[in-house]
């Protein structure tokens, strides 16, 4: 605040006037200005009111905004893990009732009545899972996939479908990393999930092999180097290289000396060299801050390596744009003949024959019609299938060829364990005596002894090299060619061929040769062979508690015993799998409040420190309004004194 000072010399009235008027003004002004600090309580109006002030208050007034919707996502969020743990508390609950009624079912002598009611207990446990499995939170699924807007489980045909996703909702309650917010069926249920993993699909490096794809998935980083013979030296430009292909162009263009290098590549190494094959210096490095030489495994900056220098183990990642043509270590795969699944009583014909990558496999299957999910596992190089139907059994076979094999996802081949038959409970052998007898149609029994063998391929060598089944007539044992299981042929004689299992065995069951509850089975005769087909000896459950329920209330409706007990190990496995989810659940929740406490202190700590920077002092408002009143009036009351002032008063 400040007065202009009284003009002691002579001015002209024109100018005194101006200057009054400018105190005036100024006074009115700052007098405004505290009123608008009083009304608003607020000193900083604008940024031209402090400028530095103005700038710390927007960076605090943006911490404060950010953490006032980490807390508002904290609140959606607590809510979504309230409900998830609500519908998991269900589905424990269930899963817990239905395993004492199991107990009770393996334990007792029941009449049909009683084994029925204890049925129709466990299909509302079931009941009580599947709906917990559709339960929902602000229009979203809780563990059926987030955004999805209707029901995940359905009834269809005495089974349960999953047509929900494994998506999962994540949003931003901290300064890491996304939290999710809802967890999957898979985890929780066990619905959707993998049922058979192929095995690796093998895929070799090529011209046209990505360099992000190789190194299985690490990649190579394009980049600019050096070639030398020891005295001409050639820089390479490769920044701009996007497969190895460019790479290998380029180098077979290089000339030192007049020397051409030969560059090949292999299933997962490239080779470089000179042309003519000879020996000399070639020395190869990377440039300051370059990376290609090294990722490609051939550098050799000073030389010392003699050609030729070769760079290995960069097989590249199978992904959904990999030809067929690069899989199987570079031997191509040939799908034409197509696979079958079939799941429960229905067969799914698949065909391949137009297939050219292995994303139009992994479509191919997935709109087949099956209950299947098939995705591929790019990290390791293989097909995932998984189950979408709980209550049946799936099998992936071949359609004539061996498609499925090449693929790596016949569920049932030569390397399936005896100890794998029978969902995992496998085969009872003949203590007395042998465990299969096959009876060729010329009468000759093969009797085999099964000690000792460990898989399916091992039963049929033993078949192949039984010393009484090496002539002309000899029977064989094979993989059948459509579907899964085991195929019996042999030249057609004077009887059918003829498989039992003596005593105890029940080898021939478990390997689908034989139907269940019976002791043997013939062949027929099909194209002037004598053959039997066995069934699928090696069937894959969907899993999952839906699953398990499902089973076992057929098995205590049919009093199997057996069955019941395995179930009951099940459905141990299923609660643990639930509980351990919503003890997740529980952590989740415990560490999102106290995130949301520490945000809300800092929060408080944000407004008091924006209030020190924007937040008028009332009291020394007061007091300056005051002084600026005081000058305002002193200000008037001179300009009525001047204004009265004629020439005399300068005489």
């Amino acid at each position: 605040m400040s007065l202009l000072p009284v003009a002691t010399n002579r001015t002209s009235t024109p100018l005194n006037s101006q200057r009054m008027q400018y105190q005036l003004n100024n006074d009115q002004i700052a007098i405004q200005g505290l009123y608008d600090q009083l009304s608003t309580g607020l000193s900083v109006q604008k940024m031209s009111d402090d400028p530095a002030a103005a700038a710390r208050a927007l960076d605090l007034q943006r911490g404060i905004s950010r953490s006032e919707q980490i807390v508002r996502n904290a609140n959606a969020t607590e809510g979504y893990y309230q409900s998830t743990d609500t519908a998991l508390s269900r589905v424990d609950s269930a899963l817990i009732a239905a395993r004492g009624v199991a107990v009770e079912a393996a334990q007792s002598v029941l009449s049909d009545n009683e084994l029925e009611a204890l049925a129709i207990t466990i299909r509302q446990n079931m009941e009580s899972v599947v709906s917990a499995g559709n339960s929902m939170f602000l229009d979203h699924q809780l563990l059926g996939g987030v955004l999805e807007p209707s029901s995940a489980l359905e009834h269809a045909n005495g089974t349960v479908q999953f047509n929900g996703a494994d998506a999962v909702g994540q949003t931003k309650v901290g300064t890491g990393t996304n939290t999710a917010f809802t967890v999957t069926g898979e985890s929780a249920i066990g619905v959707a999930s993998v049922f058979h993993t192929g095995s690796s699909l093998d895929a070799a490096l090529n011209e046209d092999t990505r360099l992000v794809d190789m190194r299985q998935g690490v990649g190579v980083r394009p980049g600019v180097i050096t070639i030398s013979d020891g005295e001409e030296k050639v820089e390479l430009d490769l920044r701009n290289a996007s497969t190895i292909g460019d790479i290998v162009d380029v180098l077979r263009d290089v000339r030192l000396d007049g020397r051409a290098l030969g560059v090949q590549l292999q299933d997962d190494s490239i080779t470089i060299q000179y042309a003519d094959t000879l020996p000399g210096v070639l020395a190869i490095a990377d440039t300051e801050g370059g990376y290609l030489a090294a990722d490609l495994a051939i550098s050799n900056p000073q030389g010392y390596q003699a050609p030729p220098l070769v760079g290995d183990r960069l097989s590249p990642q199978v992904t959904l744009a990999t030809p067929l043509d690069d899989l199987a270590g570079g031997a191509g795969l040939d799908l034409s003949d197509g696979i079958v699944i079939d799941q429960g009583g229905e067969r799914f014909t698949i065909d391949l024959d137009d297939a050219d990558t292995i994303g139009d496999v992994i479509i191919a299957i997935n709109r087949s019609g099956a209950g299947v999910n098939a995705q591929l596992d790019e990290a390791a190089g293989r097909i995932e299938l998984r189950a979408l139907i709980s209550g049946v059994d799936y099998s992936i076979g071949e359609n004539g060829g061996d498609a499925a094999s090449q693929l790596g996802i016949r569920t049932a081949d030569e390397e399936t364990l005896f100890s794998d038959l029978n969902h995992g409970t496998g085969v009872s052998l003949n203590s007395d005596g042998p465990d299969l007898v096959i009876t060729r149609p010329d009468g000759v029994e093969l009797e085999l002894e099964l000690t000792g063998v460990e898989t399916v391929e091992e039963l049929i060598d033993a078949v192949t090299d039984h010393p009484l089944n090496q002539d002309s007539l000899r029977v064989r044992l094979s993989l059948a060619t459509v579907g899964n299981g085991l195929e019996l042929s042999a030249p057609p004689g004077a009887d059918p061929i003829r498989i039992t299992q003596p005593g105890t065995s029940d080898v021939g069951t478990r390997l689908g040769l034989i139907p269940q509850g019976e002791a043997d089975a013939t062949s027929e005769v099909v194209s002037g062979s004598a053959v039997l087909t066995g069934s699928d000896y090696s069937p894959r459950e969907a899993g999952g508690a839906i699953d398990t329920l499902l089973r076992l209330e057929k098995a205590v409706r049919e009093n199997d015993i057996p069955e019941i007990g395995r179930l009951q190990a099940r459905l141990d496995e299923d609660l643990d799998a639930s509980s351990r989810t919503r003890g997740r659940v529980g952590v989740w929740t415990a560490n999102l409040q106290d995130l949301r406490t520490a945000v809300e202190d800092e929060t408080v700590l944000m407004q008091s420190q924006l209030s020190d920077e924007v937040d008028a002092d009332l009291a020394s408002v007061i007091s300056e309004l005051q002084a600026r009143q005081a000058a305002l009036q002193a200000s008037m009351q001179f300009i009525g004194q001047t204004a009265n002032m004629t020439v005399l008063n300068y005489l």
